[in-house]
């Protein structure tokens, strides 16, 4: 059966499928038909085009008591795979942590590799090595401790990263699309889909010797700006980032000044704190000081997460996933 409607409304049709086999394995059409909302024979139409592309097989039948078996469908595990990199400093070690994922989100490979040095060149040929070992790899993700803006590395707490064009550069060497993000706005959108939440979030750091980050999740989308510098609190005053750098004081009372602008302004029902420089017993203290601005209504709830890791790595493969599906 030949394809018919707009351009448009084909893509989202074939997107909101993809999605459903992605999540689900094996779909028979009428329940992906019950799913998306579309006729049977939209979907039949849509699986066909699938199949005849390789997109998606037939993975088994059902054997009803009545009537002829329903055939099952499921998306290639190899359509495409997802390289998600994270370029981190821990006590004074640098690392590039990598993970492989296929099409069904299934992990195939994943390590964490020290890197002796920090130079351009050497991480540049660390990651085009890992993708040629994998032709399947189409979108890569690399979240960086650093504020991002059209795939330069503005400003870093890691000096050798400051002003890398990474993306530009990359770009030079694999022929995959190519994502690059700082660590907190992985962070939140990882933690976000992790915990199913429905709720607004903004996810905080404090690490020692740099300045301060926040990713935000309103209403289901990352918060970036114009610049995709939003969440980048370390520019509020109180701070003095630009002219005491290495010497941020991260006091109870300057966190608390920090939240309370989030909370005035975004209004989140969670604020995720986490970094070096605070502890989970300051939660009550920043709360008292809070409380001195913003109404307890308004007050969103605060947590404290010590190792955020996973999460920043599902945020990273997350995003990537949403960035080729719309690609597709």
């Amino acid at each position: 059966m030949t394809r018919i409607g707009t351009g448009k409304l084909r893509q989202q049709n074939d997107h909101t499928l993809l999605r459903l086999l992605i999540e689900n394995p094996h779909m028979t059409k009428k329940e992906l038909a019950q799913l998306s909302s579309l006729t049977v024979a939209t979907v039949g139409t849509i699986l066909n085009d699938f199949v005849h592309k390789g997109i998606v097989q037939v993975s088994d039948e059902v054997h009803l008591a009545m009537g002829r078996p329903t055939q099952r469908f499921m998306i290639h595990e190899d359509f495409f795979h997802i390289l998600a990199i994270s370029i981190q400093r821990r006590n004074h070690q640098d690392y590039l942590c990598y993970e492989i994922k296929n099409t069904l989100s299934q992990t195939l490979q994943k390590d964490t590799i020290k890197l002796d040095s920090l130079k351009h060149d050497i991480i540049i040929q660390e990651i085009v090595d890992i993708y040629h070992r994998d032709p399947h790899i189409q979108m890569m993700g690399i979240g960086v401790p650093a504020i991002v803006s059209n795939g330069v590395l503005i400003e870093s707490d890691i000096p050798e990263l400051k002003g890398w064009t990474l993306k530009e550069q990359l770009e030079q060497k694999v022929s995959c699309s190519i994502m690059i993000k700082n660590d907190m706005n992985y962070t939140a959108y990882g933690y976000y889909a992790s915990h199913q939440l429905h709720e607004d979030i903004c996810f905080l750091t404090y690490p020692f010797n740099s300045g301060p980050g926040c990713g935000s999740i309103i209403n289901g989308q990352l918060l970036e700006g114009r610049n995709e510098i939003a969440g980048e609190i370390l520019y509020l005053p109180f701070f003095h980032f630009l002219s005491q750098k290495q010497h941020i004081d991260y006091s109870v009372e300057n966190v608390a000044l920090s939240l309370c602008c989030l909370a005035s302004i975004l209004n989140p029902s969670i604020v995720v704190l986490t970094g070096e420089a605070i502890l989970a017993s300051d939660i009550e203290a920043i709360e008292k000081i809070c409380l001195e601005y913003i109404p307890e209504a308004f007050m969103p709830k605060i947590y404290y997460q010590h190792n955020y890791h996973e999460y920043y790595m599902q945020g990273i493969y997350l995003l990537s996933l949403k960035v080729l599906l719309d690609q597709v």
